[in-house]
């Protein structure tokens, strides 16, 4: 899916460093979110 800059990102559900279930709805009622994706990271 391609998401357009400024555009609003669609809702999902990843792993955080911790293994845990993070949810891109729930982070958001806190305030601005901020992702970073690290490609080739193991």
């Amino acid at each position: 899916m391609k998401v357009n800059i400024g555009s609003t990102a669609p809702d999902f559900t990843a792993r955080d460093s911790n293994d845990m279930n993070r949810n891109l709805s729930s982070l958001i009622k806190d305030g601005p979110v901020v992702l970073v994706f690290i490609r080739g990271f193991t």
